[in-house]
């Protein structure tokens, strides 16, 4: 069984961005007056919507049964489990195996302000009335947290990992 992961907000971007292309190209007809900068506006927008699949759409972490397929915006690299040696969550997941180190652009480290607001009002309020129950677990950076990409992503690979082991 394979799982695939991609944050949601990665479709938000690229929906965003896509409306905003639809529009340039929408207000070219409107203004433009020579064909020539249409088809040169259009043409623009067609290389803007491929940045667009390549950059938000394109980038995915499968989970398969006996290998990691990490999908770049322009490689794709295939990552046995019994190879991976550690994996990182500095600023993005990255996976070091025996054939180098692996940066999965779909997992970049997230949720700082929410982790940084948890550790400061965690740690201020700790005295005062319960809110809620603590998430609290220990001192994690935010990269490795799971309120981030990369801390899901590191997460997920983990479990795979004592699966197989």
């Amino acid at each position: 069984m394979q799982e695939i992961f991609r944050p949601r907000s990665n479709f938000v971007w690229a929906a965003v961005s896509l409306v905003l292309i639809f529009l340039f190209a929408a207000n070219s007809f409107l203004v433009a007056t020579n064909s020539l900068q249409i088809l040169f506006e259009l043409a623009l927008c067609a290389i803007l919507a491929c940045l667009v699949f390549i950059i938000w759409i394109r980038p995915k972490l499968v989970l398969k049964d006996d290998e990691i397929e990490v999908v770049n915006p322009l490689k794709t690299e295939l990552i046995p489990y019994r190879k991976i040696l550690n994996l990182e969550t500095k600023w993005a997941l990255s996976i070091v195996h025996e054939g180098g180190k692996t940066r999965v652009w779909v997992a970049p480290a997230t949720g700082k302000r929410r982790w940084i607001a948890d550790k400061k009002f965690g740690l201020f309020g700790s005295g005062l009335i319960p809110l809620s129950e603590s998430r609290d677990s220990g001192s994690e950076t935010m990269s490795a947290s799971l309120e981030s990409s990369s801390g899901q992503a590191a997460y997920m690979i983990r479990e795979r990992l004592k699966k197989i082991n």
